[in-house]
């Protein structure tokens, strides 16, 4: 057995589990009235990973020229998923002074990065570190931050539905993952990601549909149908989300943003779809309610 597969099959299921349980202490401590909604997924799972992926980030962005401190891309980030958090407590109404928040920390994320890298009397590379710093607000910030708003939808059981849309969309990367070495042959796009075949991308729709019919349809109450095409629109995201990561990482001459979890490389590599799926997975639950 390749050690890379070794690994995933050990800290795979440490993962999922750790998982499982930040999200049955949200549901515990809202109803023993301690938290409101995702305070406690917000404090305990995104925001030190929002940390560590930060971290990362910034290595990815140093090796293109960029110099910024991780503690910047955090900062923003943070900003970026604590906004959305407040906003989307707010009865969901994105209006008003509610709206003009999540602007104003974009704004403020800007001028923080700026305001870093120019001190010393150093004016070199501040339109590039406002740039990373606003990239990390709506990367590391905005995009998890819609997942804690999959959390605030009126579903009577939202945080598991959260672990559902989780779930289906990671079970497409094992499904792709197996279904590839087995018949994979035809390459997806063979210069950004030669791993990556059009069957085991036909697999893990598959799989992640099959996942999403399980858990989706009984948790949100979704017709079989509309939870298949849940499954396969969060599928096909989500491996995008992979793809824009293999970009950034192309780009920036590495194979793995880190290498802090074995077998899977960094905390970037783990969440890359569940990053770009989040938002979709917003607004398909959001028109079942």
């Amino acid at each position: 057995m390749p050690v890379m597969l070794k690994y995933r099959l050990i800290l795979g299921p440490i993962m999922i589990a750790l998982l499982l349980g930040v999200l049955w202490l949200d549901q515990w401590a809202q109803q023993a009235g301690h938290a409101r909604g995702g305070l406690v997924i917000l404090l305990v799972l995104v925001l030190p990973g929002i940390r560590f992926a930060a971290r990362e980030l910034a290595i990815l962005l140093r090796a293109k020229g960029i110099a910024t401190g991780y503690r910047v891309l955090f900062l923003s980030g943070a900003a970026g998923c604590v906004g959305v958090y407040a906003v989307m407590q707010d009865d969901l109404v994105v209006v008003g002074p509610t709206a003009m928040l999540l602007v104003s920390l974009g704004i403020a994320a800007l001028l923080f990065g700026v305001l870093v890298q120019c001190k010393g009397q150093n004016t070199e590379g501040t339109m590039a570190a406002g740039g990373a710093a606003v990239f990390a607000f709506v990367y590391l910030g905005l995009m998890p931050g819609t997942l804690l708003a999959i959390r605030a939808l009126p579903f009577e059981n939202a945080v598991w539905v959260l672990a559902a849309a989780l779930l289906t969309t990671k079970s497409c990367d094992i499904g792709a993952y197996f279904t590839g070495r087995a018949i994979g042959k035809r390459k997806l796009i063979p210069w950004l990601s030669p791993g990556k075949t059009w069957e085991g991308l036909v697999g893990g729709v598959v799989v992640a549909s099959l996942v999403s019919l399980a858990t989706l349809t009984p948790l949100a109450d979704l017709h079989w149908g509309y939870a298949l095409l849940v499954g396969a629109v969060l599928a096909v995201v989500g491996q995008g989300g992979d793809l824009l990561a293999s970009m950034m990482k192309r780009d920036a001459a590495v194979k793995d943003s880190g290498s802090s979890i074995p077998g899977f490389g960094g905390v970037l590599d783990v969440i890359d779809s569940p990053l770009l799926a989040g938002p979709v997975a917003y607004w398909l639950l959001a028109l079942a309610v």
